[in-house]
C-alpha cells in the first residue's frame, strides 16, 4: 500500500502525536511502513521508516549518508537552503554528523573515554552525584520536578568531570543548554552557541598550555598531532557536553515516568533492584528518548522494504516505531522491565550507534535506582495528560516532571495496568 492509504495521514509537526505516538506508527507500520511525506515547509521529500527490519537496514546501509557533500549540488541545494537556517551550523563537525572516513577517525579519538574501563572508573561519580541531587530534591520539601533537579544536571555534572572542565564553570554550561534545548529562539540559541565556542576555545588552550589526565586534555594532544581540527573538537565537545545530554534527560525522564505509569513494575524494581539494568533496556525500547535518527540522504537510489527511495530524498528511522514491532518484541505495548532478549534500537544502529551508551545507561540506572530507594511512595503530582512534551518528534521527552516526594510506599490495588500507554 502508498502512504495515501492512512486515513490520518502523518504530518510530523503535528502535536497531537508527541504525547503517544505509538498508535500511529502501528498503523503506519501496517498499511504504510515505507512513508513518503513533502514537507510543506521547504518542499523536501522525506521517508519515515517504522518496521524495525527497515530502520535497522537503513542505519547500516552506506548509500545513506549524513554528509551533502557527498550529493551531486543540484541534489544537495534544497538541504543546504533548509540547514543555512540552523542556528547551531558552525558546531554540527561532529561524529554525529559526518560519515566515514571523518567520522570514523573522530570516533576513535573519543572512543577510549567512553568505553568499558572509563566508565567503570565514573560509576562511582555518578552515583555520589546522582545521590547528592535526590538528596537535595528531599531537602527542597514534598514536590520536586523530575527533569529542573535531576534529570537535567546530571549528565552536565558528569560530562564536566570526563572533560575536566572546572566545577565552578557548570552553571555556564547548564545555562547554554537550557538555551539550546529549550529557549525555541533562534537568535539565542545561536548567542549560546557562540559565547560556547569562545569558551571552549579558551579551555583547549589552556590544555594544549598545561595538559592533564582528562579528555579534553587528550583531545588537543589530538589536535597538537594534526588528528583533528579546532571546529572539530569544538564540535565534539559542544555535542558531548549540550547537545548530547538530551539523551540522558529524556532516558532518565520518560524511564520515571513509565514506571510510575505501571506501578507494578515499580513495585518489582524495589523488591528486585538488580532489574535496574534491564529496566533502563526497557524504558530505551517501550518509549526511549530518541523519535528518530538525525535525518539520512539517500546518496543512491535506494530500495528499502520494497520501495526506491530516489536520490537526495530524505530516509528517517523511526526509532520508536522499531522498537514496537510486533515482528520482534511480543507484546511490544506492554511494559516489561525484565525483558529478555531486548535487542532494541534505542541508541541507534551500526557506525552510528550512540558513543555514548554506556554513559548514559550508567546515568540512568544511577537516578533512578536512587530515587527509587529514597522516595517509596513516589507519585506523579500531575495528571498524565497534563504534561509538556518537546515539540519535535526527534526528541521524545518531557519538558517537566512534578513528583510527590513520599517516604512511605502506597499500597498497589489491583487495578489492571495497561497494556497500551
Amino acid at each position: 500500500m502508498t502512504a495515501t492509504t492512512l486515513k490520518q495521514p502523518f504530518d510530523p509537526a503535528a502535536a497531537r502525536h508527541r504525547p503517544n505516538p505509538h498508535p500511529l506508527f502501528h498503523r503506519m507500520r501496517e498499511h504504510a511502513p515505507v512513508y513518503r511525506y513533502v514537507s510543506p515547509a521547504s518542499g523536501r521529500v522525506l521517508w519515515y521508516l517504522t518496521r524495525y527490519a527497515d530502520v535497522q537496514r537503513a542505519l547500516l546501509d552506506p548509500d545513506v549518508g549524513r554528509q551533502l557533500d557527498r550529493l551531486p549540488p543540484d541534489l544537495a541545494a534544497p538541504h543546504r537552503r533548509a540547514e543555512s537556517r540552523d542556528p547551531l551550523a558552525m558546531l554540527r563537525r561532529n561524529v554525529f554528523h559526518l560519515d566515514p572516513p571523518d567520522h570514523t577517525r573522530i570516533r576513535r579519538l573519543m572512543a577510549p573515554a567512553f568505553g568499558v574501563r572509563t566508565v567503570a572508573v565514573l560509576e562511582r561519580h555518578v552515583d555520589r552525584v546522582a545521590g547528592e541531587l535526590v538528596d537535595g530534591m528531599a531537602d527542597a520539601g514534598g514536590e520536586a520536578d523530575l527533569i529542573r533537579d535531576l534529570a537535567l544536571p546530571l549528565p552536565i555534572l558528569v560530562v564536566a568531570e570526563l572533560l575536566g572542565l572546572p566545577f565552578e564553570d557548570r552553571a555556564r554550561l547548564r545555562g547554554w543548554s537550557d538555551e539550546i534545548v529549550g529557549s525555541g529562539d533562534p537568535f539565542r540559541v545561536r548567542r549560546a552557541g557562540l559565547e560556547f565556542m569562545a569558551y571552549a576555545n579558551e579551555r583547549i588552550d589552556e590544555r594544549r598550555a598545561r595538559p592533564g589526565e582528562d579528555l579534553l586534555s587528550r583531545l588537543a594532544e589530538a589536535e597538537r598531532a594534526g588528528g583533528i581540527s579546532r571546529m572539530e573538537l569544538i564540535s565534539s565537545v559542544f555535542q558531548l557536553l549540550l547537545a548530547g545530554d538530551e539523551t540522558t534527560v529524556n532516558l532518565i525522564g520518560n524511564g520515571v515516568l513509565e514506571l510510575l505509569r505501571h506501578p507494578r513494575q515499580l513495585e518489582r524494581l524495589r523488591a528486585r533492584p538488580e532489574l535496574i539494568g534491564s529496566m533502563v533496556e526497557e524504558a530505551l525500547r517501550y518509549n526511549g528518548p530518541v523519535g528518530h535518527s538525525r535525518p539520512l540522504y539517500a546518496l543512491a537510489d535506494v530500495e528499502i522494504g520494497g520501495t526506491v527511495i530516489p536520490r537526495g530524498d530524505i530516509v528517517v528511522p523511526v526509532l520508536l516505531a522499531a522498537n514496537r514491532d510486533p515482528a520482534v518484541f511480543p507484546r511490544p505495548d506492554v511494559f516489561d522491565i525484565g525483558r529478555s532478549p531486548n535487542r532494541h534500537l534505542g541508541f541507534g544502529h551500526g557506525a552510528h550507534f550512540c558513543l555514548g551508551a554506556a554513559l548514559a545507561r550508567l546515568q540512568a540506572a544511577a537516578a533512578v535506582g536512587a530515587l527509587v530507594r529514597r522516595f517509596p511512595g513516589i507519585a506523579l503530582a500531575v495528571d498524565p495528560t497534563d504534561l509538556e512534551w518537546t515539540p519535535d518528534l526527534f526528541l521524545h521527552g518531557v519538558r517537566r516532571l512534578p513528583l510527590r516526594l513520599r517516604t512511605r510506599r502506597t499500597p498497589v490495588g489491583r487495578r489492571k495496568e495497561p497494556a497500551h500507554e
